[in-house]
């Protein structure tokens, strides 16, 4: 750890801990409920390893994370402890805190669609799915340059989980979406309606029935402002 603020003041002495660069991110990983090292780095992939590494031992030393052995392969995950679980509250005020004051700073270089499938990934209703695969084919207009590799991609739908396919997965698409990137965020963050940016920034195409049910699906009709998810998972496409 770098040097700290030589004050005893608990803001100072937390911020030495949680208050450095990519340490909100790796905490925010997380507590999604990643564990592995590859997986923490795919969620905050501009990071070095030696960095992560680095910020990995510093929480462990702080008693904010914990390594535990796993059985399969002899290798090791990271996992809260209550000292960490105690951040929580932290993360979620301050991704409140985006949300309310940091909207005019998104750059479209910010629009990764690869982020934005994943945040609907961790969003999607399991128990309110059909009782079949639900195929959603996603369309990107306005994608950053950085980013043209995700500009069409998946969301396979199944009772058990969902996946995101950045690659044609070889199954018949039950819907197609098609929009400016900037306009799926909007509604993704509850900063725009779904119903007044359905069949006009956003358009579909395929089954009506599906259609109409999916923004329910994805909670789309109750995700706006204060209420919309503070906290947007890094994307972990599955490249089938």
């Amino acid at each position: 750890m770098s040097e700290g603020y030589g004050q005893f003041c608990p803001i100072a002495k937390a911020s030495e801990i949680f208050a450095t660069r990519w340490t909100p991110l790796i905490v925010r990983e997380l507590m999604s409920g990643v564990h592995a090292f590859n997986d923490i780095h795919r969620g905050v992939p501009l990071i070095s390893r030696a960095v992560l590494v680095a910020r990995l031992r510093e929480l462990e030393n702080h008693g904010i994370i914990e390594r535990r052995s796993r059985d399969d392969d002899g290798g090791h995950e990271y996992w809260l402890t209550p000292a960490g679980e105690g951040l929580r509250g932290v993360i979620d005020a301050l991704g409140q805190w985006g949300m309310t004051y940091t909207q005019d700073r998104i750059k479209r270089s910010d629009l990764d669609p690869a982020l934005l499938m994943w945040g609907l990934r961790g969003r999607v209703d399991l128990n309110a799915l059909p009782d079949r695969r639900v195929v959603l084919r996603f369309e990107f207009s306005g994608v950053p340059a950085s980013r043209t590799k995700f500009r069409i991609m998946w969301l396979i739908l199944r009772r058990f989980g969902v996946d995101v396919c950045m690659k044609d997965p070889g199954f018949a698409v039950d819907l197609t979406l098609r929009g400016n990137i900037r306009d799926y965020v909007d509604v993704y963050l509850g900063q725009t309606k779904w119903s007044d940016a359905a069949g006009t920034a956003l358009q579909l195409d395929g089954d009506l029935q599906i259609a109409r049910a999916f923004p329910v699906w994805l909670r789309f009709e109750t995700a706006s402002g204060r209420n919309a998810p503070a906290r947007h998972l890094a994307a972990r496409p599955v490249p089938v």
